[in-house]
């Protein structure tokens, strides 16, 4: 598809939604534009979500086994 026709399916897509909805789905453009513009950026910054989500994931689990053993 060209450029002119995934333009024209977004607005045709957005017509009609709810303000909250479209904000929503103007922060994901500006989301996928920062993206583009600072890859590198964006690539840190998965990595540091990444290391968090494994600390809380660890932290939420300590103790599991004792917690609830197997029966």
């Amino acid at each position: 598809m060209s450029t002119q026709t995934y333009q024209q399916l977004i607005v045709k897509g957005i017509d009609g939604l709810p303000e909250e909805m479209l904000a929503e789905i103007t922060d994901f453009v500006y989301f996928v534009r920062r993206r583009m513009a600072q890859p590198q950026d964006f690539a840190a910054e998965l990595r540091r979500l990444g290391r968090n989500e494994a600390i809380h994931l660890e932290e939420e689990f300590a103790g599991y086994d004792r917690r609830y053993p197997r029966e």
